[in-house]
């Protein structure tokens, strides 16, 4: 293998993983719009703070683009408050460290 056909492989890899993050980023945007719009005068309690966190990132991702999409309710309860960052915390941690392989 040459190193030109080296650098070809790995730039067709790199578009083709790109391309699958930004994929997966959009199906994820578009569940969000669907499930998940946090209006900015309602009041949002517990279970919201957990289902809000689940879609943080593309609520967040969209809120980049439209400053109208919010990722985290302005007015919330304390229990909001605290689930919510139970959730990002432990979403966190899993794509930190999720993914690892089972060695036998």
């Amino acid at each position: 293998m040459t190193l030109k056909e080296f650098f070809q492989g790995f730039s067709i890899g790199c578009a083709g993983c790109l391309f699958q993050i930004i994929q997966a980023t959009a199906i994820g945007c578009l569940i969000a719009i669907f499930l998940c719009h946090i209006h900015p005068e309602e009041t949002y309690s517990w279970y919201s703070g957990i289902w809000h966190a689940l879609f943080f990132f593309p609520n967040w991702i969209m809120s980049l683009f439209n400053s109208e999409i919010l990722y985290k309710a302005h007015h919330y309860t304390t229990a909001y408050n605290v689930w919510w960052w139970i959730t990002i915390s432990l979403e966190v941690l899993a794509v930190i460290g999720g993914g690892g392989s089972n060695r036998d």
